[in-house]
Formats: structure tokens, C-alpha cells, sequence
């Protein structure tokens, strides 16, 4: 039983539920209003943008000046076009980033319509107001453009899967679009050709259960099977090299691998496990904890298994193409287990959101309740962090632009190493912007390795033995020179 004012507002929620729109361009508006000229500035940022700006320049194509990208090419070829428009088109690439958002919000709602029904508001409210996906929105990353190719990727292969058997005679227009769509997904980022095993997977789950007939699946299972090998053949040479602990979490380290996959299977379901609650459970995005005995497994551990039922559940139910990618890309990552704050399994936010709501079923119409709830949590725990602390630390860093150019024109004129040293952490990706080359960062004022010429400290740091006073200081840094 549940007490008259619950089973009102539960009445009310309901009535919410028929009337979508204006819920989902709110949610547009709200990340809408993150749209500025301001960076976010990270290294992997800066990496991108290089490259990007290279595309746009006509070449040649290098990251920050190295032929051997490290980095996936399609997000940089898509954000290319913005570099015409000047050195910093930062909000023009805030704009693109909404524009994604807002194809990835749309397309989240009609899958997860399709599969859960009214609950669709709620499980994309939630993957909307979700402090990672805000995070990583404002970033110049590709995760807006996975995400956004993600989600209608898997729209039109469980389209394909679902078409009358006798529409087979030919290759219906849904597969040939979610066909094209696997390479370029896979261009964002690699995995994305786990989602054409996933489709595999799917359309043999279909025939026993006497879903499709092997007459019906033949054509679409051929077409994907060739499709999967030339979404692999997107991913660069290089990425698949040694490229050592630079491009660590990147799949251009296979030089750490042999220790990363060395680590215990506990080890990798423990951070695994970790990074799903940060990413279902309000205020916890940082909260990693020290191990299997932990305040935070008390949480985490629950929930994992709320959500692995749900998931069970949702897949006997619906037999759709994300539910059975998941366990594939589950598997890569725990396999591949380095910790990047819940990037890696950012993708399958909405999948998760969906498992608790399925998991959720027996609450009945508290599960309304709930999920309103944890939408006002979300909503308040992400603009927060951006209001309070994100956005100020933007502000703080985009006043330091004119001193880097200052500095930065003496040193594109000289090659020779660069380290940024007890200064913030945006200042090395600016000035790697501003000279196109790698520039090491140091924050504890660790020895200064015998290759660095060049060295940017803030003006109150004390010497450094070894190093001379170099051509100037501008806001508030001075550039010094290697003696000799």
C-alpha cells in the first residue's frame, strides 16, 4: 500500500509522462546553457584539436605535430570544419557538442520508448541531467559524438531486426543505414564494432525462439558480417602498435597491457563495478573508494546486482541489440582495465538506467516516485559541480590565453622539450595548443628531467638550478632556458 499523497504524485508523474516534449526541450535548454567560449581544457582535448586543425589546414595529419596519432579520427574530422573560422572556435565546438546532445537525447528517448514505454522520460532525464554526461559534454572529447552515433546506430539495427519477415526479399533501408553507420562509429572510437557482434548475437538469439526464420536472418547477418570488417579496418595502423605509457586507457598502449590484464579478475570487477554506481548514483562520480572492503562496496555492490537482474530481465524480454552488446563491451573493459572516471563505460549509461528501471518493476508506482527523485538529485548534483566548480576553473584558465600566446611565440620558434611546472593542470593542453607540440606537466616539483630546454613556472616559483632567465614573463609566468 501507499499512502494517498504518493499514489497522487505518482498520478501526477504519469500525467507528465504523456506530455514529453516540453520535459525533453528542457532538458536541451539546460545544456544549452553550457554552450560558451570557454575550454575545458584536457590532453587528450588538446590531442584532438590538433588533429582536427591539421584536417582543416589541408595537412599533414599529426597530433601535436607527431605523424602517429594515438587517437581515433573520426570525432577530429568531424569537428574539423569549425577550425575554418579561426584558431579557437570554441564556441562554435560548444554548439556542435549541443547539436550531438541533443541527436544522442532524441534518440535515447525513441529507444528506450520502444523497449520500457512511459518510463522513457525518466531513464532519458537521467541520462541527460548525469553529471558524467555533463562533464564530458563541455570537454572537447569524443564521447558527445560516440554517444550521439551510439544511440541511432542501435536504433536502426533493432530495426532491422524487427522488420516483417517479409520485407527480407533485399537489404532493408534500416540495415543499410545502421551498416554505414558501424564504421563511422567505429572511427569515433573502436569499440563502436562491438555493437555490429551485438546485432550478430541478437539476430541468432531470434531464430530459436522462432522470432525469424534462418531464410529472413540470412541476408542481414551477410551484410553484417562484411560490415564488421570494414568498420575494424577504420581503426589506424598505429593504434594497434606499441605506443607505450603516453597513450595509457587508449588502445595504442598495448605496451602496458601485460600488466594492466595481469591485475586479479576481482581487481578489474571492483573498479568496474565502481564506475557503474559513479555513474547511476548522485554525488558519487568521485568516489572510487580503496578496495572490496569499503564504505563504498556497501552501495556499489547492491546496485550491480539490481542492475545485472534488470539487465537479465530486459534482454529476455526484448532480445534488442544494446542489451546483447553489453556483455561484450563489459568484457573488453574488464579485460582492458584502466580507470578514466567512468569514460570507458559512459556509452552504456542508458542501458543502465533502463536495467534499474526494469529491475524496479515490483516497486509499481513507487517507481514513478523514485525516479523523479533521483532525476531532481542528478539535475542538482551536475549543475552544482558545473556552477560551483567546473565553470570557475574554465573562467580562471581562459584568462591565461594571452601570456601563453605571449610565451608561446618564442617557443614555436624552438623545438627542444617544454615543461609546464607547478602551474594548473589546463596550462600544458593550452600551450600545447599554442606551439602544436607536446608539453610535459608537472604539479609536485618532481626533478626536471635533463631533456627539458624550456621550463614555465608561475612567477612566485623559486629558481631552478641549471636554468637561466628565458626570453619574458606575461600573466603571471616566466618562461626560463636550460644553461648551455
Amino acid at each position: 500500500m501507499i499512502s494517498a499523497p504518493q499514489r497522487g504524485l505518482d498520478e501526477r508523474l504519469a500525467r507528465a509522462e504523456e506530455r514529453a516534449l516540453p520535459w525533453l526541450a528542457g532538458f536541451a535548454v539546460l545544456l544549452a546553457l553550457q554552450i560558451s567560449p570557454l575550454w575545458y581544457a584536457t590532453p587528450d582535448g588538446a590531442a584532438y584539436l590538433s588533429i582536427a586543425r591539421g584536417i582543416a589546414a589541408g595537412g599533414p595529419l599529426a597530433r601535436l605535430g607527431d605523424a602517429q596519432l594515438g587517437f581515433p579520427i573520426g570525432y577530429p574530422l568531424l569537428i574539423s570544419p569549425v577550425f575554418l573560422a579561426g584558431a579557437r572556435p570554441f564556441m562554435l565546438l560548444a554548439l556542435v557538442h549541443w547539436l550531438l546532445a541533443v541527436v544522442f537525447m532524441v534518440g535515447v528517448y525513441r529507444w528506450t520508448r520502444q523497449y520500457i514505454g512511459t518510463g522513457a522520460l525518466w531513464v532519458t532525464g537521467l541520462v541527460m541531467a548525469n553529471v558524467n554526461v555533463w562533464n564530458l559534454y563541455r570537454r572537447t572529447l569524443s564521447e558527445a559524438a560516440f554517444l550521439a552515433v551510439m544511440i541511432w546506430t542501435v536504433n536502426g539495427l533493432n530495426r532491422a531486426l524487427t522488420e516483417p519477415t517479409a520485407r527480407r526479399a533485399g537489404a532493408s533501408m534500416p540495415m543499410l543505414v545502421a551498416a554505414a553507420a558501424l564504421p563511422l562509429l567505429s572511427a569515433i572510437r573502436e569499440v563502436g564494432v562491438l555493437f555490429g557482434a551485438g546485432f550478430v548475437l541478437a539476430l541468432l538469439a531470434r531464430v530459436p525462439r522462432r522470432a525469424m526464420t534462418w531464410q529472413a536472418a540470412t541476408l542481414p547477418l551477410l551484410v553484417c558480417i562484411a560490415v564488421i570488417p570494414v568498420a575494424a579496418l577504420v581503426i589506424r595502423p598505429e593504434r594497434l602498435a606499441a605506443a607505450g605509457p603516453a597513450f595509457a586507457g587508449h588502445l595504442a598502449g598495448y605496451a602496458d597491457a601485460g600488466d594492466a590484464i595481469g591485475a586479479s579478475l576481482g581487481a578489474r570487477l571492483h573498479l568496474r563495478m565502481t564506475e557503474i554506481g559513479q555513474l547511476l548514483v548522485p554525488g558519487m562520480f568521485k568516489a572510487y573508494g580503496s578496495g572490496w572492503i569499503d564504505i563504498n562496496t556497501l552501495i556499489y555492490a547492491p546496485l550491480l546486482a539490481a542492475v545485472s537482474y534488470g539487465w537479465w530481465k530486459f534482454l529476455r524480454r526484448s532480445g534488442e541489440v544494446f542489451a546483447f552488446t553489453a556483455p561484450l563491451y563489459l568484457g573488453l573493459h574488464l579485460a582492458w582495465p584502466y580507470a578514466a572516471g567512468s569514460r570507458y563505460l559512459l556509452p552504456l549509461v542508458p542501458l543502465l538506467f533502463v536495467c534499474l528501471w526494469t529491475a524496479c518493476a515490483p516497486l509499481r508506482h513507487t517507481r514513478r516516485v523514485l525516479f523523479a527523485g533521483l532525476l531532481v538529485a542528478h539535475v542538482g548534483v551536475a549543475a552544482g559541480y558545473w556552477l560551483a566548480i567546473d565553470a570557475p576553473r574554465a573562467r580562471a584558465c581562459d584568462r591565461d590565453w594571452p601570456a601563453l600566446e605571449q610565451l608561446g611565440a618564442r617557443l614555436r620558434a624552438d623545438a627542444r622539450p617544454i615543461l609546464a611546472a607547478g602551474v594548473p593542470g589546463c596550462v600544458a593542453p593550452m600551450l600545447e595548443l599554442v606551439v602544436d607540440r607536446p608539453v610535459q606537466w608537472s604539479h609536485d616539483g618532481a626533478a626536471v628531467d635533463a631533456g627539458v630546454h624550456w621550463l614555465l613556472l608561475p612567477d612566485h616559483a623559486a629558481p631552478v638550478g641549471g636554468f637561466a632567465p628565458g626570453p619574458g614573463a606575461a600573466g603571471g609566468y616566466r618562461l626560463l632556458e636550460r644553461d648551455g
